[in-house]
């Protein structure tokens, strides 16, 4: 499935909000390798203002892709902040480590996220960003939870899975991601542990800080 980034909507909110995209040559490489599996102009826009608005300095990205989404979220960081982005992807890793080697304070790193992020054992993160395989989701939380500091925050993307997950689009992802999906926007919309909300962009963003 495919990200819905064309029409009049799209063109307007990215024309009133976005203006030039700095990072349209990076969008466009990811473009020509999987159409559709990057967010928009308009949603790499939120994702820089949610960076801002959280006062993160280290982040951790899970799915990095080109490195486009990174980039968007290093351009809000204060100038002592710090991304690291993981991608089991090595032809993903290297392009967008190529891209991102105009921003030293992000660090690509090829690897297993699950596997690397529960031997972690660095300086906790502010803020954990999720764009990767989306039945593994709720694992991602579980085994980052521990190195993220207090009041972090947690962002994930097309966490509507298409439709799939509010089932106006049953059929547009497997039983066991949609089941997985729900089950981590259930621990997210859970207030007593965080203050979470699913902003509905076209394909879902929850955003959630922890109490």
């Amino acid at each position: 499935m495919q990200t819905r980034t064309e029409g009049k909507l799209a063109e307007y909110l990215t024309q009133t909000f976005v203006g030039d995209d700095v990072f349209a040559s990076v969008r466009a490489a990811g473009e020509v390798r999987h159409p559709g599996m990057q967010v928009s102009p308009y949603e790499a826009q939120v994702l820089a203002w949610l960076t801002t608005i959280s006062c993160a300095k280290r982040i951790l990205e899970v799915g990095t892709f080109m490195g486009y989404s990174t980039l968007y979220m290093a351009s809000a960081l204060p100038k002592d902040g710090s991304i690291i982005s993981l991608e089991k992807s090595k032809e993903h890793a290297g392009h967008a480590a190529a891209h991102c080697a105009q921003d030293a304070r992000i660090e690509v790193v090829c690897t297993d996220a699950l596997a690397w992020i529960k031997n972690y054992s660095g300086e906790k993160f502010d803020l954990i960003f999720l764009d990767a395989e989306k039945r593994q989701y709720p694992n991602y939380l579980e085994a980052a939870l521990p190195h993220l500091n207090a009041r972090a925050w947690v962002r994930a993307d097309k966490s509507l899975l298409w439709g799939a997950v509010s089932g106006e689009e049953p059929k547009a992802a497997s039983k066991e991601a949609t089941e997985a999906m729900r089950a981590f926007n259930a621990t997210l919309a859970d207030k007593t542990k965080f203050d979470g909300v699913l902003l509905t962009t076209p394909e879902g963003l929850t955003v959630a800080r922890r109490k």
